[in-house]
């Protein structure tokens, strides 16, 4: 595959699968863990129709030099979004690259009476650890953020372990500089205490510093001025534990254009760039589409009223911000495009619509995969429980504990599936009979399902289940929570 081929589109779903689409029709996907990868070539116009596609599966730490250009681009977008990077010393240029002794993620933010804020060439607030090893930068608009910070590069966990055991100080290791971009309206809690300093000085410089803002992240910020010290993110090792939980998005293609106005992604995503535009998905109650079109401004759909999208435009004078502009604009009544304009707010606006709408019928859809991420079982089995470490699973009681957590979370999984297939039930109760029980049919082929029409007993009956259900999974919750 040529290195020079255009990056159409790329995505990063929720298990942190990351699949580029380039323009010559190739595609590839990233596990998520970033150790493997897989490169679908682009169909020969000139082949056989039945010939088959070709396709080629790497470790990315090995890969040839055809993918490495590529690989390392990808592995960029990656580690901007990713809860922990994967940083392969192969793929690491050497002039990003530099060592240092000791392994130590610890760093200390400045007081809150001591903060001076550093400006930014395009009006961002920039605030950095007092050891140097990490900077925040608040965007002019006050609506997201970025941070780069000094990370040790990826190892193998058994030889993680061994230097761990020596903190020889002689002894040097190699790191690089990280880049991630996040969203201030879902922050890691790594990251509340500089942001809050930041939103603090930079609504101090605003030209009406009685802004609403202040008073609450300077009451925020002096609530934890105890927790000045936080751990950075640490590389993923260079191995993944569970490879056989790779699930490749192949079968069906995502984009069979440049654009995304035909086939959007049928599972969960996290972040979508395309033409220049990150838009990112903030789940939760209710899911919010965040838009960054790279000017410093910023779109955000108004929860429950999603076809509403506020518009967050910083206004700079020289390197400092006099104001930020806050316009409301409703789906039916998008502004006309402007020559010369950065970007087409009517383009943009609609499209995240779209991938909103996408996102919340994957989210209440009833095929739904429960597979668990390799990612999660890395993140989740050992870090939620530390206890849960290599060195005890010899012991029988902490294998007993481990199991009883897995078949807790099982349970939850297939608790939640019951509440889904009620709730679809439900809603498609008022079909034609025909209608309803062909969509019965297909979202819930593995199980009986009745054609019989639902009457009111059924649906209370039903209701009692459902609370049943949530009251178990809450205890569930709450046992796993005492354990």
């Amino acid at each position: 595959m040529e290195n020079n081929a255009r990056v159409s589109l790329m995505i990063m779903y929720e298990d942190e699968t990351v699949d580029v689409r380039y323009s010559n029709g190739a595609q590839l996907q990233v596990s998520p863990c970033g150790c493997e990868f897989m490169v679908v070539k682009p169909k020969d116009p000139s082949g056989h129709p039945l010939q088959p596609i070709e396709r080629v599966r790497q470790r990315t730490r090995f890969t040839i030099s055809a993918y490495k250009e590529l690989m390392v681009a990808v592995l960029e977008f990656r580690n901007k979004y990713a809860s922990r990077p994967y940083l392969p010393e192969e793929l690491i240029l050497p002039e990003h690259k530099k060592r240092f002794c000791g392994i130590d993620s610890d760093v200390h933010w400045p007081e809150w009476s001591s903060c001076e804020a550093e400006p930014g060439a395009r009006g961002e607030t920039i605030i950095r650890s007092e050891e140097g090893r990490a900077v925040l930068m608040l965007s002019p608009s006050g609506d997201e953020f970025s941070v780069e910070f000094t990370c040790n590069l990826s190892r193998n966990k058994s030889s993680q372990g061994t230097q761990q055991q020596q903190h020889q100080p002689e002894e040097t290791f190699q790191s690089t500089t990280v880049v991630q971009h996040h969203s201030c309206a879902k922050v890691d809690p790594i990251w509340c205490y500089p942001l809050s300093l930041a939103h603090h000085l930079a609504a101090a410089s605003l030209s009406k510093p009685e802004d609403h803002r202040a008073e609450g992240v300077r009451n925020h910020a002096r609530k934890s001025d105890v927790k000045r010290s936080s751990q950075l993110p640490q590389a993923l090792p260079l191995k993944c534990a569970s490879p056989h939980w790779h699930r490749w998005k192949v079968e069906d293609p995502l984009v069979k254009s440049d654009h995304l106005d035909q086939d959007l992604p049928t599972e969960l995503v996290k972040v979508i760039w395309c033409q220049g535009v990150t838009y990112r998905i903030l789940s939760g109650a209710v899911a919010v589409v965040e838009v960054s079109p790279g000017d410093g401004s910023v779109m955000r759909s108004n929860g429950v009223l999603n076809t509403y999208f506020t518009l967050h435009r910083p206004e700079l004078s020289g390197q400092s911000i006099s104001q930020v502009r806050e316009v409301t604009y409703h789906l039916n009544s998008l502004p006309p495009d402007v020559p010369g304009q950065l970007y087409s707010i009517c383009s943009v606006a609609s499209r995240a619509s779209r991938i909103l709408t996408c996102y919340n019928e994957a989210k209440l859809s009833l095929k739904l995969p429960v597979t668990p991420s390799c990612l999660q079982d890395e993140q989740g089995r050992y870090s939620s429980n530390p206890a849960m470490t290599e060195g005890n699973l010899s012991n029988p009681a902490s294998i007993e504990q481990l199991v009883d957590v897995e078949s807790r979370s099982d349970l939850v999984a297939a608790e939640l599936e019951k509440i889904r297939r009620f709730n679809f039930l439900l809603e498609n109760r008022c079909l034609p009979g025909n209608e309803r029980r062909r969509s019965e049919v297909e979202c819930t082929s593995a199980e009986h399902v009745t054609h019989e029409p639902v009457s009111e007993n059924c649906i209370a009956e039903a209701l009692q289940r459902t609370s049943k259900a949530i009251q178990d999974i809450d205890a569930l919750i709450s046992a796993a929570t005492l354990t």
